[in-house]
């Protein structure tokens, strides 16, 4: 299967799953990732996003879980689905990206290893991403499970 053809599958899917979720969707696209060959990122627009992003987006997270899972089972292909709920995921890397820049300042002033705090692992992926930017410092991640973290320490 082609990867336009897929795509119109993932949104179909993704559509079907939200209507039965009660969201009406409003507006919706998909496109191929930009960071990896098996990524697609599905935008939406729905009304009362909220509850469908939900605290710190983790209700975002377990429906992308979910529709990756129901894609891998229809589709047969292992394809990392990034669900961007009215662009709450855009806003998101930007204040975590500018966060993030401050953090390496304080380091870099202070000379200490900053830790962030627990993070998703897609955040923490932005986060390492903006830090690998700069080679006055260094990032690591620290920490199990839901206590995942990111650290920044000066280079040595």
């Amino acid at each position: 299967m082609n990867n336009k053809k897929r795509n119109e599958k993932i949104l179909e899917m993704t559509c079907e799953l939200l209507d039965k979720m009660n969201f009406e969707v409003e507006k919706a696209f998909v496109e191929d990732g930009e960071d990896e060959e098996n990524q697609v990122l599905i935008g939406l627009t729905v009304k009362n996003p909220g509850s469908l992003i939900g605290f710190k987006g983790r209700n975002l997270v377990s429906t992308q879980f979910v529709l990756s899972l129901m894609v891998r089972n229809k589709i047969d292909e292992n394809v990392r689905v990034i669900l961007d709920v009215n662009n709450y995921r855009s806003e998101q890397k930007e204040r975590l990206k500018s966060m993030v820049s401050k953090l390496i300042d304080k380091t870099i002033e202070t000379g200490e290893a900053v830790s962030l705090a627990n993070m998703s692992s897609y955040e923490r992926r932005i986060c390492h991403m903006v830090i690998a930017d700069n080679d006055k410092v260094v990032s690591e991640s620290e920490g199990e499970g839901e206590d995942r973290h990111v650290v920044i320490k000066p280079k040595s």
